[in-house]
């Protein structure tokens, strides 16, 4: 079972740069920002200067409008942002992309990750999407938005809005593509879906980065070198508009077992 790119260089730099410049300015602004607020001592500046464009982003990306929650204000997310174990948290999910796998059709965890066990990553990346609903959104209940949240501060793997749960149901990912995707609190099959993801990702990284990566340096966004999680969430937001016969990326080799089941 993997992901596999189903089109040639060309569509894959045209969907990137096809995707809203708006968007992409968003997503560089709080990673950016994400990064001096790991490097930094915690404080409240430090706080803030992670906030402010992270409140910004999720506005510009919806947050507030139709159904969907409001952020909460400024100082709430600063006060969370100033707790150690939230920015460990953090810190740790965002330096681990490198470090997942599959092998044998089993998750695991390369040499020199922070995490012990796929279990521990499990544990940690569904508690710090909790902990980002409580602390930056207001009634919050689904993973829209605490998954847009990690996405912009580590850039670990994609959102599940509309366009991306679409893109994943055109690839083949089934489970995912419907209206409701409430957050969870603790392991089940949906949180394993969320949990699972980033390896299948991971997976076709490491097997088609020299294509990834000449798409991404031929177009206008080469900061999205390394930046994995976040291109595939392009990209299976480009693909929801797309059909099968034009697809960007598939997802093959299920058969009787769950794709979630590794």
């Amino acid at each position: 079972m993997s992901f596999e790119i189903v089109c040639d260089t060309g569509d894959l730099t045209r969907a990137i740069d096809a995707f809203s410049q708006q968007y992409h300015e968003d997503y560089f602004r709080v990673r950016n920002a994400a990064k001096s607020y790991f490097a930094l001592p915690l404080s409240p500046a430090s706080a803030r200067g992670l906030a402010a464009p992270l409140l910004a982003a999720l506005k510009s990306w919806g947050a507030g409008k139709r159904a969907a929650p409001a952020c909460r204000p400024m100082d709430v997310a600063v006060q969370a942002l100033q707790l150690p174990a939230l920015q460990n948290m953090l810190r740790d999910l965002a330096g681990s992309f490198p470090y997942l796998g599959v092998a044998d059709g089993r998750r695991v965890l390369k040499d020199g990750a922070a995490f012990a066990t796929v279990t521990e990553f499990d544990h940690c990346l569904i508690g710090t999407l909790n902990a980002l609903a409580d602390a930056l959104m207001v009634g919050n209940t689904n993973v829209t938005y605490p998954m847009k949240a990690l996405l912009l501060v580590a850039g670990l793997a994609p959102a599940f809005d509309s366009q991306v749960k679409g893109g994943l149901a055109v690839a083949g990912v089934a489970g995912i593509n419907k209206t409701r995707y409430l957050l969870p609190r603790g392991a089940c099959g949906d949180a394993r879906k969320i949990c699972v993801l980033p390896f299948h990702i991971a997976q076709c990284v490491a097997a088609a980065r020299p294509l990834l990566d000449t798409a991404i340096r031929s177009s206008r966004y080469p900061m999205l070198i390394g930046e994995y999680g976040r291109l595939f969430d392009v990209l299976l937001f480009q693909q929801r508009r797309r059909t099968r016969q034009t697809a960007l990326v598939g997802f093959s080799g299920a058969g009787e077992h769950r794709w979630y089941d590794i």
